[in-house]
């Protein structure tokens, strides 16, 4: 196939116009002449070799002979195809292997050979990245390491303030540009997830000599590599024990996923993690302490808001893959970070993200605590520590409730003073509309008695539309206070 592809060319009556003639039509027209059969006219070159098996078009040029055109020709097609279809027609490939999955027959989707790791550094000592191509030299190309100035424009004498300074002095370079370290990053890690996408692939169709160890270390180093480049830091520490974060520990990771590529490169990254490893957990912790950050609201984009919206369903995919403790760990993250996650009710179109993994954390805790599971993948569960968390989070979760209520009943109490029915009505809707009732439902299970009568008061406050059993429970009344406690 590939042949076909590299070898087809229009027909020879379309060359004719640019100074190319058909050796198949030629031919006769040199008989009639009594010429010998020749290639070109008294224009060209007559040291010309015959090829009566090419249907090729000949090429006529008035400084070069057709072997010189025929080798420079070969040359750039040697340079520029192998023989590695994965890596000449890869987009054909991969359809033809997405096709081969719906029909469950087997197709090879997979490189020849290992790929070598290109030694690319950020400082990097080349004034300018080039392309090495056989026969072609050095080609340039362009970098998002060095950009090119699209505009220089001199500031106002007011910015410079004093005529005698320099007003370029003060000005900081685009290189040193702290999103443009982002965007490289993000860049770079894109490319090195297309290497262990690579061999995913060679594991799933080759069998090496050493069963893929040596590929599943390599594996493992680049995504080391990676999330070092993301700067996370754990708070649970190498020893296991607790380590304070401060503002700043973060700002490489938030520069990074403050753009829709580095999410879709977070993304990524988790799917590619081993489900239940340090790694997943260390990221999905960063993912925790930032949730208003990251699910604060939906842009106006559809493309970005997809995006958004298929990090949350990785994260609670992850998320169903850990061990109790690792979820005692992503919960606490949510109680110990200086920002409010976004408590929305799940269907919410100014977004839900954070309640969807919320909830699957909770959901998750379920399963474990009725089922624990046995096996060397799994740490021994600790409860308490589950617990712990959870009554934090319960706390942060019913204060929020609580207060939300309040904040909907003044405000359709100010809209409509005299009328108690409106009111009812009004804000039985409203609670339906902003009130995190899966959160609270997931909940239960993980309750003591006295959150359960906690939960039972607020659920029979704004009973039309919670959906929570209310027989057998206390008719009081819950506040703020008591919530606190």
């Amino acid at each position: 196939m590939q042949s076909q592809i590299f070898n087809t060319f229009p027909s020879p009556s379309h060359f004719n116009k640019y100074g190319l003639t058909d050796k198949r039509e030629s031919k006769p027209k040199s008989a009639q002449k009594g010429r010998h059969s020749v290639r070109f006219s008294n224009q060209g070159s007559d040291a010309s070799s015959q090829r009566s098996d090419s249907n090729l078009p000949q090429f006529r040029s008035k400084y070069m002979t057709a072997e010189e055109i025929e080798s420079i020709l070969k040359m750039q097609h040697a340079s520029n195809h192998g023989n590695d279809p994965y890596v000449d027609d890869y987009y054909h490939q991969a359809s033809l292997a997405k096709k081969s999955v719906e029909t469950r027959s087997r197709y090879r989707f997979c490189p020849s050979h290992q790929k070598e790791q290109s030694s690319r550094s950020r400082n990097s000592t080349e004034s300018q990245p080039h392309l090495h191509v056989d026969s072609l030299g050095r080609v340039c190309f362009s970098s998002i390491r060095r950009p090119h100035t699209l505009l220089e424009v001199n500031p106002p004498p007011s910015a410079c303030g004093d005529g005698n300074s320099d007003p370029k002095s003060s000005e900081r370079p685009l290189e040193k540009e702290p999103m443009l370290a982002a965007r490289i990053t993000v860049e770079d890690g894109l490319c090195l997830l297309l290497d262990v996408d690579d061999i995913d692939r060679l594991l799933q169709f080759t069998q090496p000599q050493d069963g893929g160890s040596q590929l599943r270390r390599k594996r493992h180093l680049l995504l080391e590599g990676l999330a070092a480049s993301l700067q996370l830091v754990d708070p649970l520490g190498k020893s296991g024990n607790s380590v304070g974060l401060s503002p700043k520990d973060d700002i490489v990771f938030l520069r990074i996923v403050s753009l829709s590529k580095g999410r879709k490169l977070i993304s990524k990254f988790l799917q590619l993690l081993l489900p239940g490893s340090e790694l997943t957990r260390i990221v999905c912790m960063a993912i925790f302490r930032h949730l208003r950050f990251l699910f604060g609201g939906l842009p106006s984009d559809p493309e970005a808001a997809t995006t958004i919206n298929s990090l949350a369903k990785t994260v609670s995919l992850c998320v169903s893959g850990m061990d109790l403790n690792s979820l005692s760990a992503c919960l606490a993250a949510v109680v110990c970070s200086s920002e409010q996650p976004p408590l929305r009710p799940v269907g919410s179109p100014a977004g839900d993200g954070a309640s969807v993994i919320l909830k699957s954390v909770l959901e998750r805790a379920t399963v474990l605590l009725r089922d624990p599971p046995f096996g060397s993948n799994f740490s021994i569960p600790n409860p308490a520590l589950w617990q712990a968390s959870f009554d934090a989070f319960f706390g942060l979760l019913t204060k929020y409730c609580v207060s939300k209520y309040d904040s909907i009943v003044q405000s359709i109490i100010s809209q409509n003073a005299p009328n108690t029915e409106s009111i009812d009505s009004e804000a039985a809707r409203a609670v339906s509309r902003e009130m995190p009732v899966e959160l609270l439902r997931a909940s239960l299970p993980h309750t003591d008695e006295s959150q359960k009568k906690l939960l039972l008061n607020f659920a029979q406050r704004s009973m039309p539309v919670t959906g929570f059993n209310t027989h057998g429970g206390s008719s009081g009344q819950i506040n703020p206070e008591s919530v606190r406690g």
